[in-house]
């Protein structure tokens, strides 16, 4: 099924919060396409860009914002579907997997359609978003406690600044958390935030980018 309706060119939606957010469905299940097209047209803050199974479909690259249906890691990594704009509808037990890809937006496939639409539009201010219990389950006390300093002008926080540092020493996730003291979930959680609020596929990319910035020493 390739069914892409409708294509073009996206602006820079998180610069302009009055252009319209162009949004691609990737998915092989008809039903869901045809819920999720529902849900997107209902909108008139959303473009609807159209809808694809090819993860090399090009709409795929020219839109905000890509609701994904139980997107797989080769698809993430591989395929089209830019995991920093991409919205993944999935299995609770995927969650964790697709968060260290670097997914921006996890949500269970029978997300209510105010969530989803909630989830499309925090994605394109850069945005993170998943369950509350998920969020739970992944942070420890302290993690939940931290913020931004104040007037920094990096967009992360002192942990993740800290984890960003241990990535560039090529440190795994279990190295990480066992370098801050961290569970190792909360060290995937820190790892797939970085990606996300540096617009990054990978960790190499992470990092370069965060050198570009100053954030990190190489």
């Amino acid at each position: 099924m390739n069914t892409t309706l409708q294509s073009r060119p996206a602006a820079d939606a998180s610069d302009d919060h009055t252009a319209a957010i162009a949004v691609a469905i990737f998915s092989a299940d008809p039903w869901i396409c045809t819920r999720l097209r529902e849900i997107l047209l209902g909108d008139t803050d959303i473009a609807f860009a159209g809808a694809t199974d090819d993860p090399a479909a090009r709409v795929l690259d020219q839109v905000h914002v890509i609701v994904a249906d139980a997107p797989s890691h080769a698809v993430l990594v591989e395929g089209g579907v830019r995991p920093s704009r991409c919205v993944a509808l999935c299995a609770e037990s995927e969650c964790i997997a697709l968060l260290e890809a670097g997914v921006a937006a996890v949500l269970p496939r029978a997300a209510a359609s105010t969530e989803i639409l909630a989830a499309v539009k925090a994605v394109v201010r850069g945005l993170a978003v998943m369950p509350r219990a998920l969020m739970s389950a992944l942070l420890d006390d302290d993690a939940l406690a931290e913020r931004p300093v104040a007037g920094e002008a990096s967009p992360l926080t002192p942990r993740e600044l800290e984890v960003l540092a241990a990535m560039a020493d090529g440190a795994s996730n279990k190295a990480i958390a066992r370098r801050l003291g961290i569970s190792f979930h909360t060290a995937k959680f820190h790892v797939a935030a970085i990606l996300a609020k540096l617009d990054a596929d990978t960790r190499t990319e992470a990092v370069t980018k965060a050198a570009q910035r100053g954030l990190v020493m190489l």
